[in-house]
């Protein structure tokens, strides 16, 4: 516990109490009349951290300052003088590389534990491995990547030769039907019922809230120890129930509270907000990294998905993050293959130009379509939320894993798992492969049993996405834009084979493949997302990285463009602004524009104006005050009468002020306190001096200031408030919480 001599005038053979405030301590003086007052005015706010209210925004101007006036005073006190200085302030300096090296290491083991588990556990609704019954079917039987969808092996046993009802076949396929909606139900209800009766927070995705977490909002339980691990026992449970979700999505809340947890044992990290949001802001893509083995799709996902503020050095961070975990995680090998690279492709040839056709098409639909996915998912969640279904969220999860289960054992391209199925989809044909993916023969009944498959898991998936589990987007996307990009494939190489003399296809005169309908899954998963999440440059890395293929670099990128743009005509927020805007999270979005043609006037809370007058408080008044008040800071005046501003105090630092003068024993209720330097000479007895405490030029704005650039302060400055002033004389204070209620009226209420 680190002391700071608060007093630097002499005691006078005064009692030296110490004081606790936070995680420090402070040693105050008694004895002269002023005492108090000369201890409070030592300690300005900036020595001692903020201490946030939970659903509270943090004060990203103050956290700033106070780390580098932290680091000066650790300079000054500690490091910089001599070589054992030098070397403490080079330790100090590294906490930040530790630390992330640290959290990309349990990020790695716990991807791998989890994606062990998932593959296990999703298994067991087919049977058991009778060479070891903790091996996946994968594992088993050897398969490669590409036969995993169609293959078996003697050692792999289903329920119904388990059973001994093997020997029918129609009382098998009901047997091993029966056992797979069974075990879905049974983990999916697990899942469920941990989460409500657990954590909340471990719901969804989690992608939502770190925005808002990173935007500067505070919710303590989401990233906590207890959050992380029902998160991940949770997650392991809903994604081997075989609902149409995906556990990629959820990794990054995962590595979120895996951060905050390691960032605790840090106090350079823990006890400042800015910081500890610097930190989260890089780790939190990892989730994706060790997702799908993408280094860089997990830095740029935090880039353009997740962070409000991501200056070069928290670049830097992310990708040294990013490369420990993908290090770690190719060290321990989850996915059995000794790489990173998840769906390996290779193409030996480009592309030809009337591809350009079905490639654009492909951008088209799959933006109509996540504009699509994102309207009835959110029509449908808000439905939930007012009907009697909100009771019941258990038996709505266990209802929809039963419904999912029971479809998709007709169709085999929705009966395997969905990371095995996107292999498949990725795979290519080669001379002589007759699977019904690339079995000429079967063309037509191939694409109907993909376009069936391809409807069903999008509506699944609006159904499903948004449960009371833990719940992502990123394989179900994939996979449903794989789906139709694969038909759209099919039905080119099919055009292909019947008319190979076509002006079109001249150039394909020297390959046996010219057109690979692989290509078009790749295409149609990258646009789908694109159009729910309107993310673009990440998406392209990491569905390239997965792949490990950069030869179609180009379609993919135009695709996934015109998908943006498509999807921006119907709306220009994805899923997970929806999302927010839904749950009404005080989230400010300073990536859409908005054409505001009011002014501060216009929308400042003027009437009823709570503000804290210049003379007669005491410390019982202001304790009074403040729980009588649930405002989350005051404009201070000379008086009601007059309103002259003369600074600006929140509650954190009122609170933080007292309770330290509050600890000392000659402060009691009648005790005067001063926002002013200025004490009367009449003042013969202890006091309190707020004036440190105190914001004395707070951010002002004119009346008639475009509401644009009030905007534009509150999401590049990290503002929570704007006072308005004419001539010095306050008329109104404009909130973050005002400027999101105007926003919400004008834009989102009106469609």
């Amino acid at each position: 516990m680190k002391t700071y001599d608060l007093n630097d005038r002499t005691t006078n053979g005064a009692e030296i109490e110490m004081v606790e405030l936070g995680d420090e301590s402070y040693e105050v003086t008694e004895g002269s009349l002023t005492n108090v007052s000369d201890a409070i005015r030592s300690v300005p706010s900036f020595v001692s951290p903020a201490h946030y209210d939970d659903y509270e925004t943090i004060d990203w101007i103050r956290d700033t300052i106070l780390a580098r006036r932290q680091k000066a005073m650790y300079k000054r006190d500690g490091g910089g003088k001599g070589c054992f200085g030098k070397f403490k302030m080079l330790l100090y300096k590294s906490q930040g590389w530790l630390l992330l090296f640290l959290i990309a290491v349990a990020i790695a083991c716990i991807a791998s534990i989890l994606n062990v588990s998932v593959e296990y556990m999703v298994d067991t609704r087919l049977g058991y491995c009778t060479t070891g019954f903790f091996l996946s079917r994968k594992l088993c039987c050897r398969l490669s990547e590409s036969d995993v969808l169609f293959d078996t092996c003697d050692a792999w046993h289903n329920w119904a030769k388990i059973v001994h009802l093997e020997t029918n076949e129609i009382v098998a396929y009901i047997v091993n039907w029966f056992f797979y909606v069974v075990i879905s139900i049974i983990y999916a209800g697990l899942s469920a019922f941990m989460v409500k009766n657990l954590i909340r927070w471990a719901a969804g995705s989690g992608i939502p809230e770190v925005k808002v977490i990173l935007g500067g909002f505070v919710i303590k339980m989401f990233n906590s120890w207890q959050s992380l691990i029902v998160k991940v026992t949770c997650l392991i449970l809903s994604a081997a129930s075989g609902l149409n979700l995906g556990k990629e999505g959820p990794m990054i809340h995962v590595a979120s509270a895996t951060a905050e947890v390691i960032s605790s044992l840090f106090p350079k990290y823990a006890l400042n907000e800015v910081k500890k949001r610097e930190i989260l802001a890089a780790a939190s893509g990892v989730g994706i990294t060790v997702a799908f083995g993408a280094p860089l799709g997990g830095v740029l996902i935090s880039l353009e998905e997740l962070s409000y503020y991501f200056p070069h050095h928290i670049m830097l961070s992310a990708l040294f993050c990013s490369t420990i975990a993908a290090s770690v995680l190719q060290l321990l090998n989850p996915f059995h293959n000794g790489k990173l690279i998840i769906y390996q492709v290779h193409y030996f040839h480009s592309w030809l130009n009337i591809e350009w056709i079905p490639f654009i098409f492909i951008g088209i639909f799959m933006g109509f379509l996540g504009a699509l996915f994102i309207k009835l998912n959110i029509r449908w969640s808000k439905f939930r939320r007012t009907s009697r279904m909100k009771l019941f969220p258990i038996t709505y999860v266990m209802v929809m894993a039963g419904i999912t289960a029971f479809l998709s054992w007709c169709n085999v391209y929705l009966r395997s798992y969905s990371s095995d199925f996107l292999a498949g989809m990725f795979s290519q044909c080669e001379g002589g492969d007759i699977t019904p993916l690339c079995d000429p023969e079967r063309t037509w009944t191939t694409v109907s049993d993909l376009f069936i498959a391809g409807t069903v898991r999008f509506l699944l998936t609006v159904f499903t996405f948004g449960l009371a589990v833990p719940s992502g987007l990123f394989i179900p996307g994939f996979a449903i834009g794989a789906t139709f990009g694969r038909v759209v494939g099919i039905i080119s190489a099919w055009a292909y084979n019947n008319i190979p003399e076509s002006y079109a296809f001249e150039t394909c005169k020297n390959h046996a493949e010219c057109i690979d309908p692989s290509v078009y899954a790749i295409i149609g998963a990258a646009c789908f997302l694109t159009g729910a999440t309107r993310a673009t440059f990440s998406i392209i890395v990491i569905i390239l990285e997965a792949t490990g293929d950069l030869n179609y670099l180009l379609p993919v990128t135009i695709a996934v463009l015109v998908s943006k743009f498509v999807g921006d005509l119907f709306s220009k927020e994805g899923i997970y602004e929806e999302i927010i805007l839904m749950n009404e999270y005080p989230f400010l979005n300073n990536r859409v524009h908005y054409n505001f043609r009011k002014t501060a006037k216009d929308i400042m809370v003027s009437r009823h104006l709570s503000i804290i007058e210049l003379q007669g408080n005491t410390y019982g008044s202001l304790m009074a005050f403040m729980n009588s008040n649930n405002h989350t800071g005051w404009p201070v005046v000379t008086s009601k009468e007059e309103m002259s501003l003369i600074g600006y105090i929140t509650r954190s630092e009122l609170r933080q002020a007292l309770a330290f003068a509050g600890a000392h024993r000659v402060v009691q209720d009648n005790t005067n306190c001063y926002f002013s330097p200025e004490i009367p000479s009449s003042e013969n007895r202890p006091y309190i001096d707020l004036v440190p405490w105190m914001d004395a030029t707070p951010i002002q704005v004119v009346p008639n200031t475009p509401l644009n650039n009030v905007f534009d302060m509150f999401t590049r400055m990290g503002m929570r408030y704007v006072l308005v002033a004419n001539r010095g004389t306050i008329v109104g204070i404009v909130t973050k919480k005002d400027i999101l209620q105007y926003i919400h009226v004008e834009y989102h209420a009106k469609g």
